[in-house]
């Protein structure tokens, strides 16, 4: 299960500003920088996109990963990983893990998926801990794409690693109220699939 909070969209220095609060992101650990690449899949029927699921693969540096999501009104989400470089291979692995729904098993099973929108972005991660909670700050800069159409990607993201999710809340409304900012709504998939919608 993931437990995660978006802020955004920010610009570049509402993005640095929050990434170097150690006043409100008390730090423990380095910050390290990731590349990645996302491409999103779904069926030739859109059976993801109906039950407001994601099904991605994901080169993180040299690292491939598989995820299935499923979308989620609160906090907290199904997300499943897997190790795979390709997104057959991923949907195999994937397909046999228990906690998965079994629409999803059948869909995947399928085998057939088509590439619909992706994104492009480096991620600065450093690891926070306030009181007993340690989470995650991502800060995610770079692009996302749907054909030749392209977006800015600016956002932070706070992944909850262990403790209190509210504790997360928290932190990340003390943010909003220090910065100006709001929870996004919406996931880096449902904004490069709405690039994919306007009208020329």
């Amino acid at each position: 299960m993931e437990i995660e909070i978006k802020l955004g969209p920010l610009t570049m220095q509402q993005v640095g500003d929050i990434f170097c609060d150690i006043k409100r992101l008390p730090v423990n650990g380095p910050a390290r920088a990731i590349k990645m690449q996302t491409t999103y899949f779904d069926t030739p029927e859109g059976f993801f996109r109906q039950h407001r699921q994601t099904l991605r693969l994901r080169q993180e540096d040299d690292r491939f990963v598989c995820t299935f999501k499923t979308a989620a009104a609160g906090i907290s989400r199904l997300e499943l990983d897997c190790e795979a470089k390709t997104i057959e291979e991923g949907a195999v692995l994937l397909a046999a893990h228990p906690d998965l729904p079994e629409s999803a098993r059948q869909a995947l099973a399928g085998g057939r998926f088509l590439p619909t929108c992706g994104a492009r972005f480096t991620r600065q991660v450093r690891l926070c801990k306030v009181k007993d909670t340690a989470f995650e700050l991502c800060a995610d800069m770079g692009r996302l794409f749907n054909g030749q159409r392209t977006q800015e990607l600016r956002e932070v993201e706070l992944e909850l690693t262990e403790g209190d999710p509210a504790v997360l809340e928290a932190v990340a409304r003390q943010l909003m109220e220090a910065y100006g900012v709001a929870v996004c709504e919406k996931s880096k998939q449902q904004r490069a699939m709405e690039l994919g919608e306007v009208s020329l």
